[in-house]
């Protein structure tokens, strides 16, 4: 493997570690909403930190846009659709659970995200040996996926006989459509880095370090993203009234809030430039390694946050099982 490829698919492990483990600092948020946390971490990670590292990147900003506005528009758009899709992330969660939820909607982030960029391309590709790797790392992610599944809901369902918790009882139909849409949406932000490619060209023939100039799609991408979860947050602040949590023990919240921003949008910058070290089939191979680098990020740190505490041996067994699975469907997509 070349060292320009390994480079980039250890930048790719650790986007996923952080894009897995962004949201624990929400758990020193406890009194504040959903609402007040993603609304920082949005200004955060989708409109100061994106704009920030895209105007000290990429040099004549300005006239990348302007010279490729049609792509502009294309990457917004991508942009606006991830936005719709991180807010039904939220609302499949609320309607399934997170045992049946997260299985599907994540198991399509990850196939339409890595999948669908080669067969858009060219699908004699998938007839590649690269691309029979590719199928065949997605097919054992997607049972480290399953097996996550049955882990999480054998712990869930202990969790509810423990504290006598009401399962959730929401129309199955409307979850079901709101999850598989969330899983068609989700992956719109690696459709805005596949499409927005000419802006990076743009970028380095400006004067960019290819290896930075993915945020020049990130900026856009982002902030066309932000419109939606800005709407959503104004909404829910109306409904719950929840704004008037910043006029007291604002401090901590937003130093955490801030935190949990930056760490998201370093996972999706560290994302574009392991991309950018690895070729045409980057975005597939990428996104499927990032993807499951952030499932295993996320789940080691809620063993050491306590999150499996009190789950039963099967439980256990089942995640180490999945986390089997999910390594070794990123090695044979990476060899």
């Amino acid at each position: 493997m070349e060292t320009t490829v390994i480079s980039g698919f250890l930048l790719i492990l650790l986007a996923g570690g952080c894009s897995g483990t962004f949201a624990l600092p929400f758990k020193h948020n406890s009194l504040w909403k959903w609402e007040n946390n993603w609304f920082i971490w949005s200004i955060i990670a989708l409109l100061v930190a994106p704009w920030i590292m895209a105007f000290i990147s990429i040099p004549d900003l300005g006239s990348v846009y302007a010279h490729e506005s049609d792509t502009v528009l294309l990457v917004a758009f991508f942009g606006l659709l991830w936005g719709i899709g991180a807010i039904l992330f939220g609302k499949g969660i609320d309607y399934l659970g997170v045992s049946l939820s997260l299985p599907i909607m994540q198991g399509l982030i990850n196939v339409v995200g890595t999948l669908m960029p080669v067969i858009l391309r060219d699908p004699s590709e998938l007839l590649t040996p690269t691309g029979l790797k590719l199928l065949t790392g997605t097919v054992i992610i997607l049972a480290g996926i399953i097996f996550f599944a049955i882990a999480g809901h054998n712990r869930d369902s202990k969790s509810r006989q423990t504290h006598s918790e009401t399962p959730i009882k929401k129309n199955f139909r409307k979850g079901l459509i709101i999850c598989l849409l969330a899983g068609i949406f989700g992956p719109m932000i690696n459709f805005a880095f596949v499409y927005g490619a000419p802006l990076q060209e743009k970028a380095v023939a400006t004067g960019a370090s290819s290896l930075y100039a993915a945020n020049v799609i990130w900026s856009i991408a982002l902030s066309a993203g932000f419109i939606i979860n800005l709407l959503e947050c104004i909404r829910l602040f109306g409904k719950n009234q929840s704004w008037k949590t910043y006029r007291h023990r604002t401090t901590g919240g937003l130093i955490m809030a801030s935190l949990a921003g930056v760490l998201w949008y370093l996972s999706i910058m560290f994302y574009g430039m392991g991309g950018s070290f690895m070729g045409v089939l980057g975005a597939s191979v990428g996104w499927a390694t990032m993807q499951s680098t952030a499932i295993i990020a996320g789940n080691v740190a809620g063993l050491a946050s306590g999150e499996w505490k009190g789950a039963t041996r099967y439980a256990i067994r089942m995640m180490v099982i999945g986390l089997v699975c999910l390594i070794g469907g990123v090695v044979v997509i990476a060899l």
